[in-house]
């Protein structure tokens, strides 16, 4: 069996998942193993799955839905995928030892045979921050396993299975699942900076933004600068005109109007900082409410301002 490697999520200074790609008998499998390296022994466990691509997008819908779920930190079986050979993948949350952190994910084979039926040593368990990123690999295993796929001469194209075109294109539309918290706070996403802030009518001056981050940085003289890592420099007033410069960057922007009266950069700055703590506490109350866990509320109001290029402001 031959074996491409996909990606890497670290759990631990001695422990993580590896994703592949590999063939059996003429049929490509998306496989997620867990390694570890130790004095004793450094290597892939037994701890591990392989999927076709039927099984592999279904893991991904379950998973996606999950996420939008947000449950608390009880256990709970949240989904059946079934396998061949009467076999099925089982996704659970799995409550943490200490109530203040967050709950694992487990996603594993369950057999039902004569003599036995439960879990199996084949499968992994991750904490549930990196859920987005397990997501992400298995997506990405889906794209290349439903383009090989696609790319075998068969006589009939349109009796293809349905999982193939979907794979292909796995994370590249909206995931599965709807966030309710999210759809009831932001129906139509956070508010846009500097666009919402400010009025377009005020003297205004352009400045043009990198790509890569920037940061405000104060100066030896006491003067402050926005600048990358890079070539990009630019000289700013005070440190609010550098957080409104920021601010918009993190939105995505590449081309800002900066007002060139001060006290309008003021107000643009102070009014969307207080949007942004009202737009914090709401998220957190109504995660807080839906999974009953504060640690989660927490944990999914900053995925929400980080995915959306919201600044955490205090």
């Amino acid at each position: 069996m031959s074996e491409d490697a996909v990606g890497t999520i670290e759990l631990g200074r001695s422990t993580r998942l590896i994703f592949t790609i590999s063939w059996w008998k003429g049929r490509q499998y998306a496989g997620v193993r867990k390694h570890v390296e130790t004095s004793r022994y450094s290597g892939p466990t037994k701890s591990g799955l392989a999927m076709a691509g039927d099984v592999l997008m279904g893991v991904i819908n379950a998973l996606a839905q999950l996420k939008a779920e947000v449950p608390g930190p009880e256990a709970r079986q949240y989904a059946r995928i079934a396998k061949a050979g009467g076999a099925e993948i089982v996704i659970s949350v799995i409550p943490p030892d200490d109530l203040k952190a967050l709950p694992s994910v487990d996603v594993r084979e369950y057999i039902d045979i004569p003599g036995y039926q439960g879990p199996t040593k084949k499968g992994v368990r991750f904490p549930w921050d990196k859920l987005p990123e397990f997501i992400g690999l298995l997506e990405t295993q889906a794209r290349r396993i439903g383009s090989s796929e696609k790319a075998q001469p068969v006589l009939f194209p349109e009796a293809r299975p349905g999982w193939v075109k979907k794979a292909e294109t796995a994370g590249q539309g909206q995931l599965p699942g709807k966030d309710a918290v999210l759809s009831q706070i932001l129906p139509d996403g956070p508010k846009d900076f500097p666009a919402d802030f400010t009025n377009r009518k005020k003297p205004a001056y352009v400045v043009s933004l990198p790509a890569e981050p920037i940061a405000v940085v104060q100066q030896p003289d006491g003067t402050y600068v926005v600048q990358s890592d890079f070539a990009f420099r630019h000289d700013v007033r005070n440190p609010t005109e550098g957080n409104f410069i920021y601010y918009a960057s993190l939105r995505g922007h590449r081309e800002i109007r900066v007002p060139k009266e001060m006290l309008e950069v003021f107000r643009a700055v102070k009014a969307y900082e207080n949007y942004l703590r009202d737009l914090r506490h709401a998220l957190l109350q109504a995660y807080e409410r839906k999974s009953g866990h504060r640690p989660m509320a927490q944990h999914q109001t900053k995925e929400v301002f980080d995915s959306a290029g919201l600044p955490w402001v205090e």
